[in-house]
């Protein structure tokens, strides 16, 4: 037997729409707030970046910088050499923020797991180093950075000050460019609490009962680790390498400041680049180069995201599927 559904009159259509409106209108009030935010904020301006890039940014004090028509010129700036701010600035920029993103991103998974192995020791004041592991990262990113460009000042700042107490030459720390890599890889150390905390929520999620199994079996605490503790965080660990790449890339708040105090090219990080090209005045019509060039490493971001998303599954545990 067959059964037609019947339609709907429109006043019923009317009042289905009353009626849905009344259940949910709450909800979306309370929404609201956050889609204009992320429309306003995020949307529109993505959607404005786009059109300067490919038409020029009309700047009312200099009607010069207006471009005419649809071009690919702000685009192709980048890849033209022997221009100010063009081709070689590009790859000596990649160049520092990727070499920053991999090696900072290698130091962090490997310091922060093992820091967060000691901190998931049942021993006692254990809480007490949970909290001085993480207090580190309540400090204000733009005052913690000052406040180490100050402390490594080669002209009086405080580690310089006690290496030479104890006979050794002071460190060129940010003011060399052999030095300034390896000083922003060690102040990142500084930073691992806050991942080690989500390895540490991680690893308490981990099934007891795996460990008693693995004990009723004799195995020790390294093979515990290596067959149960690292595999089970893997979905913990995917999360951290999109995000902290992700983060390195975008690396601005912690070496903004270090750029203007010392002026260094190899702290010129391409988030720092962008800016300076929007806002130093340096480069005709460079409001709308910036909009190219961040447009550019949106999709170096998104395909480096989609190949991590597309290998995870070799590798990435998420838990028996139902």
């Amino acid at each position: 037997m067959i059964v037609h559904k019947r339609s709907l009159t429109k006043e019923e259509k009317k009042e289905q729409r009353r009626l849905f409106f009344k259940k949910n209108a709450p909800c979306w009030i309370y929404v609201a707030p956050v889609i204009l935010g992320i429309i306003l904020f995020t949307i529109l301006p993505m959607v404005i970046s786009l059109i300067y890039s490919f038409r020029g940014y009309y700047n009312p004090e200099n009607r010069g910088d207006k471009a005419g028509g649809f071009t690919f010129d702000n685009f192709a700036y980048f890849f033209k050499p022997g221009v100010a701010y063009g081709l070689e600035t590009f790859l000596k920029s990649i160049s520092v923020t990727f070499s920053f993103t991999v090696l900072s991103l290698a130091l962090q998974i490997i310091g922060s797991y093992a820091v967060a192995l000691f901190l998931n020791q049942k021993t006692k004041g254990i809480k007490t180093f949970r909290i001085l592991y993480y207090l580190p990262n309540l400090i204000p990113a733009v005052a913690g950075t000052m406040l180490w460009a100050n402390m490594t000042s080669t002209r009086g700042g405080y580690l310089n000050t006690l290496l030479e107490a104890v006979g050794l030459p002071p460190y060129t720390w940010y003011e060399s460019p052999k030095t300034v890599l390896p000083t922003l890889l060690f102040i990142n150390i500084f930073s691992w609490g806050g991942t080690a905390v989500m390895w540490l929520a991680q690893m308490q999620n981990i099934p007891q009962e795996m460990y008693e199994s693995a004990d009723l079996d004799g195995a020790n605490y390294f093979h515990k680790t290596v067959k149960i503790t690292i595999p089970m965080s893997t979905a913990m660990m995917f999360y951290v390498i999109v995000t902290s790449m992700i983060g390195g890339i975008l690396a601005f708040t912690n070496v903004k400041p270090l750029y203007d105090k010392f002026q260094e090219p190899n702290l010129n990080f391409i988030v720092v680049y962008i800016y300076n090209l929007a806002f130093g005045g340096g480069v005709k019509n460079g409001m709308s180069k910036a909009c190219a060039l961040s447009w550019i490493l949106f999709l170096i971001i998104a395909a480096m995201t989609f190949l991590l998303f597309k290998t995870s599954k070799k590798w990435v545990y998420y838990g028996e599927e139902a």
